[in-house]
């Protein structure tokens, strides 16, 4: 039987030792992830999040963020299984990678071939490993590429239903997945001819079916639990607000919300009126071929997920990772096929040119990886300390660490505390609830009804200490309330931290 065991596990690696080379290299290129400090503010933001689900509360009404609710499920599930650190939420994101990686080896292999599935898997991981565009760090754009790469291959392979439970997926981690989903729903309608009407009626029906399930179920969730309007908000209608701050239009001195967003979707129209004028030509001809190949598929699919990408109006390097897999398989199309090259490279080309124009800039870390080796040495070798480590990342890192510690020491676990700030990180290294279901500054600095509510949290929530960054916004009410029934006890360069009247601790 080991015997048996042993040729069958040589056989696979014989099989696909390309992509076990793949993934060995690229687990190596991520392992510094591993032993990042927690320095990132959005990942803060989830296992704050997390934290806060696994002691029974309801995310959107006892705290807060504008997403859909996937990635905040997902970060409570890791510290359920893996323990409450970072270091669990990478380790998910490693796995989750690696395993993206090899689906979308798969999906490229079956729109082509092998050499271009090979190059594009190459691309892909390189351009998602590294700082470079934040893949080291988990964000629901990383997240996104595994259920959307087998809503493809279930697609492809005509399981319909369930490459729409997938794509739906996709969208419960991040509100833009929807565009790659539109893709292939329009991919799908564009396949129909005067012989199939009724077979891709049906298919469509249960694509969409199955990308209505998993919504459904989230809907029932939280209207079950008194929580619709506030999961309506939030993850939908909030990103309205969001996304308008950096696409404002002034067309002849009006202010057009969210009027950029049209203008970037202009050829994304372009292209599927193209499209389907080709498919109106189609069926005038009565021909029974299909009016899309799988490059314009590619092309399509890129289009979309790029304007998923950059109809935000913020340059994050982070959101193209959403654009990577179809730009990946492009890109190896335009290196390997003669005759398409000119088309594949030069859409590669101008996509690249457009994102800088966009404002987006790789995240250029040249002392990322001397770093981590020098902080791997043994002392009398050159080994950096934890300290300039941590700093290394951010300079505030020390400092919320140090801050967390102060707080878990002088607080219990019944104990909130309140941080007027945009360091949520600090919530969860001290362990502690915070005050208001808003755990950053930027949330609420605009709000004049979420100002509101934070300050009648802390008037019933009495939190022994908060703890206010000097580059915070102003806030007028929370001045009153710090005057009024709270010390100032300790204070760092950049960091006050004030004491509740009548709490005593030993120093």
């Amino acid at each position: 039987m080991l015997t048996t065991l042993q040729s069958w596990v040589l056989n696979i690696f014989e099989k696909h030792r390309f992509l076990f080379i793949l993934i060995f290299i690229t687990f190596l290129i991520r392992l510094p992830s591993l032993f990042e400090p927690f320095w990132y503010g959005d990942e803060a933001i989830y296992l704050v999040i997390g934290q806060k689900i696994l002691r029974g509360g309801l995310l959107y009404v006892d705290i807060f963020d504008h997403k859909t609710p996937g990635i905040y499920y997902l970060a409570a599930a890791t510290i359920a299984f893996l323990g409450q650190t970072i270091w669990s939420f990478r380790f998910l994101l490693m796995v989750w990678t690696l395993t993206a990686l090899v689906v979308f080896f798969f999906l490229s292999k079956k729109l082509f071939d092998e050499k271009i599935a090979r190059l594009a898997t190459i691309f892909l991981a390189a351009l998602t490993s590294t700082p470079l565009l934040e893949g080291n760090i988990g964000n629901s754009e990383i997240l996104m590429m595994l259920p959307i790469s087998l809503g493809l291959i279930y697609g492809l392979n005509k399981k319909f239903f369930w490459s729409g439970v997938f794509f739906s997926l996709s969208f419960l981690l991040k509100f833009p997945a929807i565009f790659d989903f539109g893709a292939f729903f329009i991919f799908l309608t564009l396949g129909a001819n005067r012989k199939n009407v009724f077979p891709t009626i049906k298919n469509l029906f249960s694509l969409t079916a199955g990308y209505l399930l998993p919504i459904a179920l989230s809907v029932i969730y939280f209207a079950w639990n008194g929580a619709l309007s506030a999961y309506l908000f939030s993850a939908l209608l909030f990103n309205f607000a969001y996304t308008n701050y950096g696409n404002k239009l002034i067309l002849a001195g009006v202010n057009v919300p969210n009027g950029l967003i049209l203008l970037k979707a202009t050829p994304l129209f372009a292209l599927v009126i193209y499209l389907f004028l080709r498919l109106y030509k189609n069926f005038k001809s009565r021909s029974a071929r299909t009016s899309v190949n799988y490059l314009e598929f590619i092309i399509l699919w890129l289009s979309f997920s790029y304007f998923g990408a950059v109809f935000g109006g913020r340059p994050y390097p982070h959101y193209l990772i959403q654009a990577l897999p179809a730009f990946a398989i492009l890109l190896a199309i335009g290196v390997t096929k003669v005759k398409r090259h000119p088309l594949a490279l030069g859409l590669s080309t101008f996509f690249v040119v457009l994102t800088l124009i966009l404002g987006f800039k790789p995240y250029i870390r040249p002392n990322y990886y001397p770093n981590f080796f020098r902080y791997l040495l043994p002392k009398q070798l050159g080994q950096i300390s934890t300290e300039d480590y941590m700093n290394s990342f951010d300079s505030k890192i020390a400092r919320n660490y140090s801050l967390a510690g102060f707080v878990e020491t002088r607080t219990t676990s019944a104990d909130n505390v309140y941080i007027w700030g945009n360091s949520p990180v600090i919530y969860f290294l001290s362990r502690r609830d915070p005050t208001s279901k808003y755990i950053t500054a930027f949330h609420v600095a605009g709000s004049q009804l979420f100002k509101k509510e934070v300050i009648a949290s802390i008037n019933t929530r009495h939190p022994k200490y908060i703890l206010v960054e000097s580059s915070s916004p102003k806030f007028a009410e929370l001045d009153n309330v710090l005057a009024r029934s709270y010390n100032l006890f300790a204070q760092t360069d950049d960091v006050k931290i004030y004491q509740r009247l009548g709490v005593f601790t030993a120093d």
